[in-house]
C-alpha cells in the first residue's frame, strides 16, 4: 500500500505539474524563443512609428530621418498590411507579412525619385537592400525596435526608437560655437573643431583630435549622456587634448538642451557647483569631419 500511495503521489505532482503548465500556457523553450514569442503575442507593430537608432554605418551629415511605418490592413498578416518610411532622401512604401516575432517585407517596395548627395543616396541604397533582408522582429523592454536581418549568412540587426521617443534633436548633427564662453581651437592638422551627431539613442562626433561614441536618452528637456564614453586613442598637442577632455566632462555632465528659434543648439551642464553652457550650430555636410 506504502508503494501503491507513493506512485499516486508521484503520478499526481506530474500530473498537477503539467496542468498548471497547460494553464499558464508556457511550455519550455530557450530563453530567445521564449521572449520573441511573448513579443510576438503582446506587441504589434500594426500601427506603430519608429525612428532608426542603430545600425552597422554611421549617419550622414544633412540626410533626413530614416524611420518605418506599419499599417495594418483589414486582415492581419496578410499583404494587405502595408509598410512605409523615408530612407534618408526618398520616401518608400510596400507590403509586409508578420506573426511570432517573424517578419517578412516583400521585395517589391516602391520609392519616390528625388536626387541627393552621393553619399546620402549610398546611405539609402544600403538601408533599403537590408530592410528586405530583414527575417524577424523584436519589442523590447525599453519600448525600442530591433529587426534582424540576414546577409551572407549572418546575423545582424538595426534598431529603432519609438516615435513618443523621438525629440528634435535626433538625427542631428552639430559643431562647437563656444564652451564656457570659449570658442574651440581647431586641431592644427585637420582643422577640425568639436562636433556631435545624434542618431537614435547613439551619440558620435569628434574631440577635434578623437573620434567619440556614446549613448544619450532625452526626457522633455532633460539630456543624459552615459558616462561611458568611448573614443579611438590619438595624441594630438596638449591644448587640443585638454580642450578634448573638457569637452568629454562637459557631455558627460550634461543636464538641459534647447534648440533655439535661431538655430543655435545650447547645452547645460554642470561644471563643479556652477552650470556652463556647450553652443553649438548646426553641421552642414561640407562641415562635417572625416569618419
Amino acid at each position: 500500500m506504502r508503494l501503491n500511495f507513493s506512485r499516486t503521489l508521484f503520478f499526481a505532482a506530474i500530473m498537477g505539474g503539467f496542468a498548471l503548465a497547460m494553464g499558464k500556457a508556457q511550455p519550455f523553450f530557450p530563453s530567445n524563443s521564449v521572449q520573441a514569442m511573448e513579443t510576438s503575442k503582446s506587441q504589434s507593430l500594426q500601427g506603430t512609428t519608429w525612428y532608426i537608432s542603430g545600425w552597422p554605418s554611421a549617419p550622414v551629415p544633412g540626410s533626413a530621418p530614416i524611420t518605418l511605418q506599419f499599417k495594418g490592413g483589414p486582415h492581419s498578416g496578410s499583404l494587405r498590411d502595408r509598410l512605409t518610411g523615408t530612407a534618408g532622401c526618398n520616401t518608400f512604401n510596400g507590403a509586409y507579412t508578420s506573426g511570432d516575432g517573424n517578419l517578412t517585407i516583400n521585395q517589391a517596395l516602391a520609392t519616390t525619385r528625388k536626387a541627393c548627395t552621393a553619399e546620402v543616396m549610398a546611405q539609402e541604397q544600403r538601408f533599403l537592400q537590408l530592410l528586405l533582408q530583414v527575417t524577424s522582429y523584436s519589442i523590447g523592454n525599453d519600448g525600442q525596435l530591433t529587426l534582424t536581418y540576414l546577409k551572407d549568412g549572418e546575423q545582424d540587426s538595426i534598431s529603432f526608437i519609438p516615435a513618443n521617443q523621438y525629440s528634435a534633436l535626433h538625427n542631428s548633427q552639430w559643431q562647437l560655437v563656444t564652451m564656457a564662453g570659449v570658442e574651440p581651437i581647431a586641431n592644427e592638422n585637420s582643422r577640425a573643431i568639436p562636433q556631435l551627431q545624434f542618431l537614435g539613442d547613439r551619440l558620435t562626433g569628434t574631440g577635434g583630435c578623437n573620434r567619440l561614441m556614446g549613448q544619450f536618452t532625452i526626457d522633455g528637456d532633460n539630456l543624459t549622456v552615459d558616462e561611458r564614453m568611448a573614443s579611438t586613442m590619438m595624441a594630438c598637442s596638449e591644448p587640443l587634448m585638454a580642450q578634448e577632455q573638457q569637452f568629454i566632462q562637459a557631455l558627460v555632465n550634461a543636464q538641459k538642451y534647447e534648440i533655439l528659434t535661431s538655430g543655435e543648439l545650447v547645452i547645460d551642464y554642470l561644471m563643479g557647483e556652477k552650470t556652463e553652457q556647450l553652443v553649438f550650430l548646426p553641421l552642414t555636410e561640407e562641415d562635417s569631419a572625416p569618419r
